[in-house]
């Protein structure tokens, strides 16, 4: 840092220094902190340019942090089945499209696999989260909502599944992410890591392993 020509009298002849004569405004002002000498070198002291090296390591300090931040951050598409909000793993998600009607499939095991329905001439898996779930239809619903399919991807795999809402994508931090609530049923808390909070809403972060791996062994 630039070096500055201060006078510190406050080290010498006043409340900090051990020198004789001791400073003859103390008796009116009682310590140097009430002294006009004494705030103005502080100012000078903060007003004074940093040194180069100073202002390279805070710069390396905070480029350090949002690269870190990024190594952490997470994005997921939020959507709704019920009155359940969860968040998938975007990099999953290949499309969101408009409910068509699905075509049943004979002798089929489960509730899981509905049957097959057409995307843009592509016949896909017709899978429930929401009967996997064990989730219930929405008390709520209206005409106002938006009913969509989600198509996911797993290794080239794709499975399309109806949800109530499908709202957006977000950007979280895996530290924000809090523990799974226990009133959530356990049907459900199996295949979510955790909870965030997203526009004063509860939303599972759902383990997308764990969905995929039921998902295969329920067709």
């Amino acid at each position: 840092m630039a070096t500055l020509n201060i006078n510190d009298c406050w080290n010498k002849i006043g409340v900090w220094g051990d020198q004789s004569p001791r400073c003859e405004r103390l008796k009116d002002l009682t310590h140097c902190h009430n002294c006009e000498i004494y705030s103005q070198a502080g100012s000078l002291l903060l007003s004074r340019p940093a040194e180069e090296s100073y202002l390279s390591e805070w710069k390396n300090n905070l480029n350090q942090q949002r690269q870190n931040k990024n190594i952490n951050l997470k994005s997921a598409l939020v959507f709704r089945m019920g009155d359940e909000w969860f968040a998938l793993a975007s990099k999953f998600v290949k499309e969101i499209t408009h409910c068509d009607k699905h075509h049943s499939l004979p002798h089929r095991k489960n509730q899981v696999l509905r049957g097959l329905v057409n995307v843009h001439g592509e016949l896909l898996l017709n899978v429930s989260l929401g009967y996997l779930f064990k989730i219930s239809k929405s008390e709520n619903q209206s005409k106002y909502t938006h009913e969509r399919y989600i198509v996911i991807d797993d290794n080239e795999e794709l499975f399309a599944f109806p949800v109530t809402e499908a709202r957006e994508i977000i950007h979280y931090n895996m530290q924000d992410v809090q523990a799974t609530p226990s009133t959530i049923n356990k049907d459900t808390s199996c295949f979510i890591n955790g909870i965030i909070r997203h526009k004063d809403t509860d939303v599972g972060i759902l383990n997308s392993d764990l969905v995929f791996s039921a998902l295969h062994k329920n067709i």
